[in-house]
């Protein structure tokens, strides 16, 4: 039977469109060794189901502690249009060392590490998942991914290199299990696995491609596998349709279009580059700017964490941008979109990468403090209208140019399905930066010939913006065809016997939609819709309205009925089509499991929804009080939100509307105060016992791009295990009395630094900026320093910024002192230590938070910075004004305060610094309850505001706030203040608890010798 509707429908079309649709149709491509996910050149079908892939990208390790926060994310996400998260598996956190036992790596169950909970989270939700374990990641996270101890490996890096692959095999052996498990043909979410990333073509470069895609064979992955191609135009690396080893399955773009600092014209380049290097696949873009990376000091002046200062900068990255630059890839035929990063999250600890600074936000549609914001609002338009549009999969683009309509200031493409002749056309100003007020009609080609239109009025385009306007579009159980509408498509949906159609454009702008009847009209009627008119003429039903609120229009026919439903775009952003969850392993995935959905006005964030017998059940967050309109079944008398009854009554609209009370609470943010204070650098005192410190007797190096400049021992921090934060060397030497002068250079990574003493003189400081990532300098002896004849001790204490993804140096880039010397007299060093994170990566006492939560300072390594430390015997003190440091050095400080926030109060709030004078050269660490949060430096900037996450953050009990103070002048420093601020309150659905990872004590006990924190 299904043979003779497709010939019927192939019948219909011209001779032209039957031969290529017979050609392209006939194509269908899987792995071999699975059809639950297949593809063709339109794109990716799923149970055989074309599916639209409109993809956030999310990254585990970026919520630090309580990993049920993951969930918050996913609920917003699938909320606001998308149907898929991808995710980087950042294999440095689950191999702190390498694998010589064959332990299968850290995954551990309720902590950021545990990615089988983030995959449950992710299929709770009812999103799909692509997963890209690596081995290199790159995602401005410290080494791109790569633990500290591969940089020690001989030879190069992401190559064929024995060492190399004997590095990363136990690693990505662990993880294709768990993607195994969690593939799509056995129940789970994920349907695409990516091999590498953003990797080229060279030699021997393909044999190790072919070795990762075989691993993910051997060890049971039979999904399709991608591969996105950085920055390159679409070269064509590792396309399938290019011999070679290395291929992948389906070939991805990558592609961040926006400028930094002026809005960009649209990249046209993606459907012709793909045609010319991956024309058997849908046109994919793995990574496609959802906002833009901001480095060290690159915004001024500071304030913030820096991306608000730049996405709203010239509208850089708002839903302006979206509405503009996503529907331009849309009309370039890509169907398979990755927006990176929809939520980005925080780099805390040590886990960000040299060229990046604590917030990760990178102006996403959630912010890093879970706030989704008015970019979201557009993607769910966007989302709910790919979600419901079908024929767009599987159409052609036809042509592009200015010509389809009256004014030449407009540009169109126009895009066609083959089978079913359903049309996209997808305008914008020809320049895409255009700030123009325009005017025009658009020239279109339909069933009934072509038209301009609209008919009565024309089309506008206030600046940047994006029209999608469909011809011969079919919706709706009834099928009723759309001729032409002007004004886009939100969603549509069945409810009961009744079609809905949602349609939107700016406030003011006008519509005109034509609809062709299969049955004779009986009622149309306008009473809600003041100023529409309809027309009925030949079958067709033209309605031309202004968009003003929301109206409806009931159509009635012979034998069927459907309503339009007028939204002006502030309106729609307001509106909902949340899916009524199904049975089975899919139940809660759009058609896959599921087509029925509700239309629900107002909330902020609607989680989820369901019918339990006469009542609709909702759940979410409202951002204030808030009127709620929705439609649902005919069965539906009651609503309930969040577990609670709410009163509703019956429009003169036939839709229910209720009022919903926000969060009615007064919180209170505490001062903060009674700050305790301790010194943390004993170890600049000549008399201090380093005998514990590791000693640094290492006289050869595996960075041989980046060797020692001068001094005999090789002082690279990753050589003896320590990969993060901060590090203290120690130099012994017996004076004669005649040394001059100690020459130091030292790489710590973008915006890093350091600050010497000799027997605890003050030599100098050395840093960098955001291009600079290595110091040489040569530092006076003061008098009175030396002490001739007996040991004398240079102390250099380092502060890096991460270790380099591979962009720089191959990401074999060390961090330390690269030379030392001390000129005048003969004295030499008789031996060097060093100290970095207690334990190391290997024995860290704190494996819940995991090694690069800390660094080498002597508070760090007591537990300082932990609940629960006794700090009884320390000395009152202020970081702030008339407090802080006379001199350089470095202080550490404690208090607390509570928050108490009660149940179904979202809170979100942050630490926000006030700078000081910019030449105050100083730097600041963030601990919230054990967990580094923030690292500030004053000088350089620009985030001045540091989040404190929901995750670690305790409602309803004592929080223990910490910071570090590191003057690197003599002159010493002081914070100009210190406050907590809040990004609003909501009321919500999601259940917080207070995530209690081990505190001082817990830490102290049952730990091997050497793992636990060393008492003051």
């Amino acid at each position: 039977m299904l043979v003779y509707l497709l010939l019927a429908l192939l019948l219909t079309c011209s001779p032209g469109i039957l031969v290529e649709s017979l050609h392209t149709y006939s194509r269908r491509n899987s792995t071999g060794l699975t059809d639950e996910v297949t593809w063709d050149p339109y794109s990716l079908s799923i149970h055989g189901q074309r599916v639209f892939i409109l993809a956030a990208e999310v990254h585990p390790w970026r919520i630090p502690g309580d990993p049920a926060i993951w969930a918050d994310i996913f609920q917003k996400v699938k909320a606001n249009g998308f149907n898929t998260v991808s995710f980087y598996v950042n294999w440095a956190l689950h191999y702190p060392a390498p694998d010589t036992n064959g332990g299968g790596g850290d995954f551990e169950e309720g902590t950021y590490r545990d990615i089988q909970g983030f995959i449950d989270q992710a299929k709770k939700a009812g999103l799909w998942m692509i997963a890209r374990p690596g081995p290199y990641i790159n995602g401005e996270t410290t080494g791109g991914g790569f633990p500290g101890w591969v940089g020690n490996i001989a030879g190069n890096l992401r190559s064929n290199n024995p060492n190399y692959t004997e590095a990363w095999m136990p690693y990505l052996t662990s993880i294709s299990k768990i993607i195994a498990k969690n593939q799509i043909t056995n129940g789970g979410p994920i349907i695409l696995v990516q091999a590498e990333n953003e990797y080229s073509e060279s030699a021997g470069n393909d044999v190790y491609m072919q070795a990762i895609i075989d691993l993910y064979r051997d060890n049971g992955i039979v999904i399709p596998t991608t591969h996105n191609d950085q920055h390159s135009g679409q070269a064509g690396n590792f396309s399938p349709d290019r011999p070679g080893l290395g291929r992948v399955n389906i070939y991805c773009g990558d592609s961040y279009p926006q400028g930094s600092n002026r809005w960009a014209q649209v990249q046209s380049i993606y459907y012709s580059a793909h045609q010319a290097v991956a024309p058997s696949n849908p046109l994919c873009l793995a990574e496609f700017g959802g906002g833009f990376l901001l480095q060290w000091g690159s915004v001024t002046p500071r304030g913030g964490t820096g991306y608000e200062k730049y996405s709203n900068a010239n509208g850089l990255t708002d839903a302006t941008f979206e509405n503009v630059f996503y529907k331009e890839n849309y009309a370039q035929t890509a169907t398979i979109l990755n927006i990176y990063m929809l939520f980005g999250g925080t780099n805390w600890g040590q886990t960000a990468a040299p060229v990046s600074y604590t917030s990760y936000d990178y102006g996403g549609g959630i912010n890093e403090n879970r706030v989704a914001n008015t970019k979201m609002n557009e993607m769910r338009l966007q989302g709910l209208f790919l979600r419901v549009s079908r024929d767009l999969l599987s159409s052609n683009l036809v042509a592009n140019s200015t010509n389809y309509t009256t004014s030449s200031l407009i540009h169109t493409a126009e895009l066609r399905n083959p089978i079913t002749g359903a049309a996209f056309y997808i305008t914008r100003h020809d320049d895409s930066t255009s700030t123009e007020l325009t005017t025009t009609q658009i020239r279109v080609n339909t069933s009934q010939g072509s038209l301009l239109v609209p008919q009565t009025g024309v089309l506008t385009f206030n600046g940047r913006e994006s029209k999608i306007i469909v011809t011969d579009y079919v919706f709706g159980r009834s099928s009723t065809t759309i001729l032409y509408s002007t004004a886009e498509i939100m969603t549509w949906t069945t409810i009961d016997d009744t079609d809905y159609l949602i349609l939107y454009a700016p406030e003011g702008q006008t519509g005109e939609t034509a609809f062709l009847l299969s049955t004779e009209l009986k009622v149309s009627n306008l009473q809600d819709a003041p100023g529409a008119t309809a027309t009925l003429s030949d079958g067709r039903l033209t309605l031309q309205y202004t968009l003003k609120g929301s109206q409806f229009i009931p159509i009635q026919l012979q034998s069927t009925k459907f309503v339009v439903i007028l939204l002006d775009k502030a309106t729609a952003y307001q509106w909902h089509a949340p899916i009524i969850e199904g049975s089975g392993t899919f139940g809660n995935f759009f058609s896959i499991g599921t087509n029925e959905t509700v239309l629900v006005g107002g909330p902020y964030v609607l989680r989820s929804s369901s019918l339990s017998r006469n009542t609709l059940e909702l759940t979410g967050d409202l951002n204030g009080t808030t009127s709620v309109e929705f439609i649902a079944p005919s069965s539906i008398s009651r609503l309930s939100w969040n577990g609670k009854d709410i009163p509703i009554s019956k429009s003169s609209r036939g839709s229910f509307v209720a009022t919903i009370q926000g969060a009615n609470v007064g919180i209170n943010l505490p001062t903060l105060g009674d700050w305790k204070v301790s010194g943390s650098l004993p170890e600049i005192e000549p008399d201090f016992d380093d005998s514990q410190f590791v000693l640094a007797d290492i006289r050869t190096t595996n960075y041989t791009n980046l060797p020692p400049l001068f001094g005999d021992v090789v002082l690279y921090s990753q050589q003896y295990g320590f990969y993060g934060g901060n590090l203290i060397f120690r130099g012994h030497f017996e004076a004669s009395g005649d040394e001059t002068t100690v020459r130091l250079a030292v790489q710590y990574g973008f915006a890093g630094g350091y600050t010497a003493w000799l027997n605890g003189v003050f030599l100098g400081s050395g840093q960098g900026n955001s291009t600079v990532s290595l110091s040489e300098d040569s530092w006076a002896i003061p008098a009175n320093t030396l002490q001739v004849g007996k040991d004398n001790v240079l102390v250099v204490v380092q502060d890096h910024t991460g270790i380099s993804e591979t962009s720089t140096n191959g990401g074999k880039e060390p961090r330390g002192i690269r030379g030392y010397d001390i000129e005048g007299g003969n004295a030499t060093f008789t031996s060097w230590r060093l100290q970095g994170n207690q334990g190391g990566a290997a024995n860290t006492p704190d494996t819940y938070r995991g090694y690069l939560n800390e660094g080498g300072l002597y508070a760090e390594r007591i537990g300082a910075h932990l609940p629960g430390y006794p700090d009884i015997q320390w000395k009152n003190g202020t970081p702030l004004s008339g407090g802080g440091l006379s001199r350089a050095g470095i202080n550490f400080y404690r208090t607390t305060f509570d928050l108490r926030v009660p149940d179904g109060v979202d809170f979100p709030i942050r630490l926000s610094i006030t700078p000081s004078d910019i030449s105050s050269n100083f730097r600041v660490q963030i601990y919230l309850n054990g967990w580094q949060v923030g690292k500030y430096i004053n000088n350089i900037g620009p985030q001045t505001d540091f989040v404190l996450p929901a995750s670690v953050l305790r409602r309803s009990s004592t929080n223990t706030l910490s910071l570090s103070l590191w003057s690197l002048d003599n002159s010493g420093a002081s914070i100009a203040g210190l406050r907590l601020i809040s990004d609003g309150i909501f009321s919500t659905s999601l259940v917080f608890n207070d995530y209690r990872t081990p505190d001082y004590i817990e830490q102290q006990k049952n730990r091997p010798s050497g793992t636990y924190y060393e008492p003051m």
